[in-house]
């Protein structure tokens, strides 16, 4: 891939807040932290497709597997309370 070619794949930090649909000035702030993987090139911010991928997963939140009988006590315990509450 030329470096021309390298130089479009990169997303400013506006493109990758409007994106995700999150604020710049965090985005910024992260990245000023070290909290997020970025590139910064030339005093400019910018992301990777990689790296746009990896900050999603590193924030997606995978719903933790409960057993059928686990979802039975929860619903049995919430039941019971709402039932003490009257």
């Amino acid at each position: 891939m030329s470096e021309q070619g390298q130089a479009e794949t990169l997303a400013t930090i506006a493109d990758v807040a409007t994106r995700l649909a999150i604020s710049a000035r965090w985005l910024a702030d992260e990245c000023r932290a070290g909290r997020i993987e970025h590139v910064y090139i030339a005093r400019k911010r910018r992301f990777t497709p990689a790296q746009i991928d990896t900050l999603v997963r590193k924030h997606t939140i995978e719903p933790t597997p409960t057993s059928e009988a686990t979802q039975l006590e929860r619903t049995r315990d919430r039941v019971t309370r709402r039932l003490a509450g009257r």
